[in-house]
């Protein structure tokens, strides 16, 4: 019996390791966002912070990763499927957490209210009535601002990603911006939005662990991650991976 036990373990342990070096999908929520994950269409590749993440494990032979695109709300479903291996999102944000299973967070992910104009010192989201338009990004939830959405304070102006979101922004097709600090430090520092300025509430909206999401299976190249991501943070080498990738867009 013990024999027979020590047997299946054995099996199991080397399917995890042939597993780890088959090749993964890591599911790209198209069309991406620079800094993090986008695709050069001049390299023709993907190119960002979690790319230069995973290139020393790809370059030793420790990963093979093979990047597909889908929208935000397929690719969440492509996770559950088993059609995706990982993905890049927040555990908070994940609508069945306890099917996948997530690395240490990479950053801190924090959203942000924009406008092209100046916030009034006393801005408060709980203190005005008026309606206001909001740009934001198609598929994507607001968990910190469902209640006033629900509630009609603000209409959802839906866009496919972060540059057209802020080019309406500034045309005064809506009234604020719901980004990431890191997607609108991108933005603005790329030529789109030469001279113009950008103005940011105060307070962050949201701010949430950023991860890199696997399905349970995985269990071996979560830790052989988690001990890559530990050893980057120590060395504060991901913010210098998001300079690196700061004024970078998907055109």
């Amino acid at each position: 019996m013990k024999i027979i036990t020590f047997i299946a373990l054995l099996s199991s342990l080397l399917a995890f390791d042939i597993r780890a070096k088959d090749s993964l999908r890591f599911i790209v929520n198209h069309p991406g966002s620079a800094p993090y994950l986008y695709f050069d269409k001049s390299k023709n590749k993907y190119q960002g912070v979690i790319p230069d993440i995973l290139e020393e494990l790809i370059a030793s032979g420790k990963l093979e990763i093979k990047y597909i695109s889908n929208s935000r709300k397929r690719s969440e479903e492509y996770m559950y499927q088993g059609t995706a291996d990982l993905i890049m999102l927040s555990k908070t944000w994940l609508k069945e957490p306890d099917k996948l299973i997530a690395t240490i967070p990479l950053l801190q992910h924090r959203s942000f209210l924009y406008k092209a104009t100046p916030f009034p010192e006393d801005f408060s989201l709980d203190a005005s009535n008026k309606q206001s338009s909001l740009c934001t990004r198609k598929g994507f939830i607001y968990p910190n601002l469902a209640a006033h959405i629900e509630k009609g304070k603000f209409i959802r102006i839906d866009s496919s990603n972060q540059l057209s979101m802020l080019r309406m922004l500034f045309k005064q097709r809506c009234d604020y911006a719901i980004m990431n600090e890191y997607n609108a430090l991108n933005l603005m520092n790329s030529s789109f939005f030469t001279g113009k300025t950008l103005y940011s509430s105060k307070s962050a909206i949201s701010s949430v662990p950023l991860n890199i999401i696997l399905r349970p299976e995985l269990i071996t190249t979560k830790i052989l991650l988690n001990k890559h991501i530990k050893k980057l943070k120590e060395n504060n080498e991901i913010q210098g991976l998001i300079k690196k990738h700061i004024g970078k867009t998907n055109n």
